[in-house]
């Protein structure tokens, strides 16, 4: 369990029961290769559905049309 401990610069920070805290690459680099990776996951999931139309805007119309005005 993480718990807030004060420090000598009067700053928090979280301790944990962990040995040692993971390393993390926070580059800029490091930072655009997870976004890439997570956006070709999720890139032409809606490709060849038939419900719903091609075209974006045609998408967005049919679906504000359902709101009430």
């Amino acid at each position: 369990m993480a718990t807030l401990k004060h420090t000598h610069g009067d700053h928090h920070t979280l301790a944990t029961s962990l040995p040692h805290e993971p390393v993390v690459d926070d580059t800029i680099e490091a930072r655009r290769a997870r976004r890439r990776a997570a956006l070709e996951k999720i890139a032409g999931i809606w490709t060849n559905r038939a419900d719903i139309p091609a075209d974006g805007l045609e998408y967005q119309r049919q679906l504000r049309s359902e709101w009430p005005a």
